[in-house]
C-alpha cells in the first residue's frame, strides 16, 4: 500500500523532529513541545480537513482525485520538510515545517473515503480495521527505526546534525508513496463501488 511507505516516514518524523529541534535548534524540552504542538495543532487539522474537502469537491466527477491528492501532497511534503529542517531559524522552519506537516496527512481523507468504496458496503468495517492495522504495524514498526539506525550510521559523518539527514533521507519514501499512489488512480476508478441506494 502505497499509505505504507508514507507512514513509515510520517511516523519517523513524528518520533525524531523533536530530537532534531534540540539538537539543531537547540531548543529545550519545552519550547521544542510548544514548537511541535502548535504545528500538529494548526498543520495537522487544516491537512485532514482540507483533504477531505478537496477529495469530496474534486472527486466527484473524477475518482482518480482520491489518489491523486495524495500525490499531490507527498511531492510537496518533501521538499516542505526538508528546507524546514535545514532551516537557518525557527521564524523560517516555522511556516515550512507547517506546510509540510499539513500535506503528509493530508491523504487520510481521500484515502479513508477511496477505500470504503474498493468494497462492498458489508466489507467496509474489516477493510478500515485491516488497512489501519497494516499502516500502523509497517510505519510504527519500521518507520522510527529506520530513521534512527539511518541516524546512527551517519554519525560518523554528520555528528550532531546525523539525525537530521537522516530524517531528510527518510522523504524519500513519500516519493515512493507517490509513485505508488499515482499507479493505483486507474485502477482505483475502475475498482469503485458505489453506495446501494436504498
Amino acid at each position: 500500500m502505497p499509505t505504507d511507505e508514507a507512514q513509515g516516514a510520517g511516523y519517523g518524523l513524528a518520533l525524531w523532529t523533536p530530537s532534531v529541534m534540540m539538537r539543531s535548534f537547540h531548543l529545550d524540552l519545552l519550547s521544542t513541545g510548544n514548537f511541535l504542538a502548535s504545528l500538529l495543532l494548526v498543520g495537522g487539522c487544516a491537512g485532514v480537513f482540507v483533504g477531505g474537502w478537496l477529495a469530496d469537491r474534486l472527486g466527484g466527477a473524477d475518482r482518480g482525485w482520491y489518489a491523486k491528492l495524495p500525490v499531490i501532497a507527498w511531492i510537496i511534503s518533501v521538499p516542505a520538510w526538508a528546507f524546514g529542517l535545514f532551516a537557518p531559524s525557527l521564524w523560517i522552519a516555522w511556516p515550512l515545517l507547517l506546510v509540510g506537516n499539513a500535506v503528509n496527512i493530508l491523504w487520510l481523507g481521500p484515502v479513508s473515503t477511496a477505500l470504503q468504496h474498493l468494497v462492498s458496503r458489508p466489507m467496509r468495517a474489516t477493510a478500515s480495521a485491516s488497512f489501519l492495522f497494516i499502516i500502523n504495524l509497517i510505519g510504527l514498526g519500521a518507520g522510527p527505526l529506520l530513521m534512527g539506525r539511518l541516524s546512527d550510521a551517519l554519525k560518523a559523518t554528520y555528528g550532531a546534525d546525523a539525525l537530521r539527514n537522516a530524517a531528510v533521507a527518510c522523504l524519500g519514501f513519500y516519493l515512493l508513496a507517490a509513485l505508488l499512489m499515482f499507479l493505483a488512480v486507474g485502477p482505483l476508478k475502475r475498482s469503485w463501488v458505489p453506495d446501494e441506494i436504498s
